[in-house]
């Protein structure tokens, strides 16, 4: 059983090689396979499942004494409702990616699981490599081969003539991602959810790079309707972000369109982006030295304190991980509990459980694939030999994100998208959402029965005195919507897990 994008050359021979591989350990065949495509073999003995490095699809498992269970939906392995950690769903309402089913194995990208009834034996059989190149490789050449690797990811999406599609931001990843489409002759449609609040709007970004490449564009302006919740959702997992109903209007129409992949710009920010940064990673880093005096220079005009500048020196200190950062940009969470001793979030690159929410709920019941060409084998292998120190460079007082990216766009996009960094307020609808629509939130999270406030998570008084301050209810926008959607997602799961009483069976009359 196979899961994912299979190229035409997967012939019969193929999957007659693989079946007889598998249960040896197959590295070489799975490594030639593609980067999104995950699998299962079942045999009489034991159970062999397998994710590929760039694949979306988690496989989850659990094994007892006399049986093995597997799937791509945590739900399928349950016998009750969980007996959930409470710092797990805590982490869950603040927007963290989080597992947050208690006692379930899962794999991870590259790897495989031998499954049996006694043992369960992981294994990896891929992983990104770093690309070999010459040491001190500029900026520019990054950049040069960013774009051909990419060429290469899209090119199966064009190859077959059909017609495709694309979320589409104001952002450089997927406008970047739309432009290598569009260098195939690809026949391409742009999706872009639209916003009449003008902090967030970027359609002014997305007209540009639609008409410089000629694509036509759909607009599906985001929900703004006063039911933003849907006690309808499918929710393998919470959904712990601000955009599932607004996703929820776009997949609507892509899919009465009849368009069936569905392209995006997801995984730039994890492969291009500052991970970590700081003076340590300037100073040591493998670019030419002309590069590194510009940007020691340039660090001094940033925002950051001369102390922390400092203190970044050491390679165990990272600008992006220091508390005082952290704080800068930390999401209101006035109305939740902390567990006793929680740490700060730790960030987990190989599971996002919106996205599989989005394919398992969203995308795949309508016949929709979504692709992330920027997360492709060839193009996590460059990310891994990239420099922290490209990841990010400071400029005119600034510090510019994803350089690698905005350079192999700037000859292919306008310079105002290209260009374009920090100027749109994202959140701002949600927050006037959640501004015009308290009660919606006080009906969920302040229900007499929520589960939430039951298992200590939520506090009802401070919920109450958030929901009646504007102020703090634009500060909490986010985790409240988030919130909302865990609570929904307890419900939902109750109800699926909880099995009927069993009714007494009648007596017959003699």
């Amino acid at each position: 059983m196979l899961c994912g994008p299979v190229p035409e050359e997967f012939s019969a021979a193929w999957a007659e090689r693989l079946v007889r591989a598998l249960p040896d350990g197959a590295s070489d065949v799975l490594g030639r396979l593609p980067a999104e495509l995950s699998g299962c073999l079942a045999t009489p003995d034991h159970v062999v499942v397998f994710r590929g490095l760039a694949s979306p699809d988690q496989i989850f498992f659990r094994t007892t004494p006399t049986s093995v269970s597997w799937s791509t939906d945590p739900r399928d392995l349950l016998d009750g409702f969980p007996d959930f950690d409470r710092e797990t769903l805590w982490r869950s309402c603040r927007g963290e990616d989080v597992f947050v089913y208690p006692g379930l194995g899962r794999l991870r990208p590259g790897r495989l699981a031998v499954l049996d009834a006694r043992s369960t034996r992981t294994e990896r059989y891929e992983e990104a490599t770093p690309l070999d190149l010459p040491r001190r490789t500029t900026l520019r050449d990054y950049a040069r081969l960013t774009w051909d690797l990419l060429l290469e990811e899209t090119r199966p999406y064009a190859a077959d003539g059909r017609r495709v599609g694309i979320l589409l931001s104001g952002g450089v990843d997927s406008a970047t991602v739309l432009a290598a489409l569009t260098a195939h002759g690809a026949d391409v449609v742009a999706y872009h959810m639209g916003t009449d609040d003008p902090s967030a709007d970027e359609s002014a970004y997305v007209h540009q790079v639609c008409d410089h490449l000629r694509v036509p564009l759909v607009t599906v302006d985001r929900a703004t309707d006063d039911d933003y919740f849907s006690a309808d959702w499918d929710q393998p997992h919470p959904y712990n972000h601000v955009w599932r109903r607004s996703l929820e209007r776009v997949a609507d129409r892509v899919a009465a369109d009849g368009v069936h992949v569905l392209l995006s710009g997801l995984e730039g920010d994890t492969l291009f982006g500052p991970l970590r940064y700081g003076l340590h990673d300037v100073l040591t880093g493998d670019v030419p030295r002309r590069e590194k005096a510009r940007m020691l220079y340039g660090l001094l005009g940033t925002r950051w304190e001369l102390s922390r500048l400092l203190r970044s020196a050491a390679s165990s200190y990272s600008l992006y991980a220091d508390p005082e950062a952290l704080a800068e940009v930390e999401l209101g969470s006035d109305f939740l509990v902390a567990p006793p001793g929680a740490g700060p979030e730790a960030y987990d690159l190989d599971f996002a459980p919106q996205e599989q929410t989005l394919n398992l709920g969203l995308l795949r019941p309508r016949g929709i694939h979504l692709a992330k060409p920027l997360g492709g084998r060839r193009l996590r292998r460059l990310a891994a030999r990239l420099p922290d120190a490209y990841r990010i460079i400071p400029y005119a007082g600034r510090t510019i994100d994803k350089p690698v990216l905005r350079l192999a766009a700037a000859d292919r996009l306008p310079p105002e998208v290209w260009r374009h960094y920090g100027r749109t307020w994202l959140g701002s609808p949600d927050e006037r959402w959640c501004l015009d629509h308290p009660d919606v939130l006080a009906r969920i999270l302040g229900a007499p029965d929520a589960r939430l406030t039951a298992l200590g998570v939520v506090d009802p008084r401070r919920l109450r005195d958030v929901l009646a301050d504007p102020r703090a209810l634009r500060r909490n926008a986010e985790n409240l919507l988030c919130s909302a959607m865990v609570e929904l997602f307890l419900r939902d799961l109750e109800t699926k897990t909880t099995r009927p009483e069993p009714q007494p069976r009648p007596v017959p009359r003699r």
